[in-house]
C-alpha cells in the first residue's frame, strides 16, 4: 500500500529502504498533519549515530529536526545517541543501547501525546548491538511500519527487498511513502507504479 493521505495513519514506526532515504523529513511531515488534527504529537528517535557537539553535549540533528516540530526536550525524543557516523552496533563503543529502557520510555510517551512517531536508524537491516537487529526493537514496541522509499534510481530494487524482509520479520507492515528527492527525476512515476504493482 502507498501512504499518501498521512491524516490516516497511528501510530507508526518509520524505517525505510537506506540512510539518507528521507526518514526525518517524513516523520516531520507526518507529526505536521497530526498536529493540524488538533492532536498533541510526540517523536521518538531511540538510537542515532552521526551526532554532532554543540555546547559540549552530542547532539542528533534528526532529533533536533523533530524538536523542531513537536517542542520536546530532546533527552525525550533521543536517548542513544552516538558520534559516529556507522552502524549503531559499530557507533556504540561502550555497550550503551538498552532495549528495555527504549521501551519502557516508549510507553511514557504513549501515555503522554495522542500520537507518537518512532524513527528508526539507517535502513531496516540494521544491528543495534552483537544480538539485537532494529527488528526486535520494531517488535518489542508492537507498531505498524511504514518505510520511507528514497524514489530514484535503484529505488525498485531496495524497496521492494525491504518490504519483502519487513514482512518477513514482523507482522506490523503497514506500507510505504514514496519520497521524491530528485523533482527533476524523470522516471518517478514509474518507478513508484512499479514498487506498488509487486508489492
Amino acid at each position: 500500500m502507498l501512504i499518501t493521505e498521512y491524516t490516516e495513519l497511528p501510530n507508526c514506526f518509520i524505517t525505510a529502504t537506506d540512510t539518507d532515504a528521507g526518514k526525518t523529513y517524513v516523520s516531520m511531515k507526518i507529526l505536521q498533519t497530526w498536529q493540524q488534527q488538533g492532536l498533541t504529537v510526540g517523536a521518538y528517535k531511540p538510537i542515532a549515530s552521526g551526532a554532532v557537539w554543540q555546547e559540549g553535549v552530542l547532539v542528533s540533528e534528526d532529533a533536533m529536526s523533530l524538536a523542531e516540530v513537536t517542542g520536546q526536550p530532546l533527552s525525550e525524543i533521543n536517548p542513544f545517541t552516538f558520534e559516529k557516523p556507522a552502524s549503531p552496533h559499530i557507533a556504540d563503543q561502550t555497550g550503551e543501547f538498552d532495549l528495555a529502557v527504549c521501551i519502557e520510555q516508549f510507553k511514557q510517551l504513549l501515555v503522554k501525546y495522542d500520537r507518537v512517531l518512532v524513527e528508526g536508524v539507517g535502513g531496516w537491516c540494521v544491528p543495534l548491538n552483537a544480538e539485537l537487529m532494529l527488528k526486535d526493537l520494531v517488535n518489542a514496541i508492537n507498531l505498524p511500519v511504514v518505510m520511507v522509499s528514497r524514489i530514484g534510481l535503484g529505488c525498485i530494487n531496495h524497496s521492494l527487498l525491504t518490504i519483502q524482509q519487513i514482512k518477513a520479520d514482523s507482522k506490523h507492515y503497514h506500507g510505504w511513502i514514496a519520497n521524491l528527492i530528485d523533482p527533476d527525476y524523470a522516471d518517478a512515476q514509474a518507478n513508484i507504479k512499479a514498487i506498488l504493482d509487486r508489492s
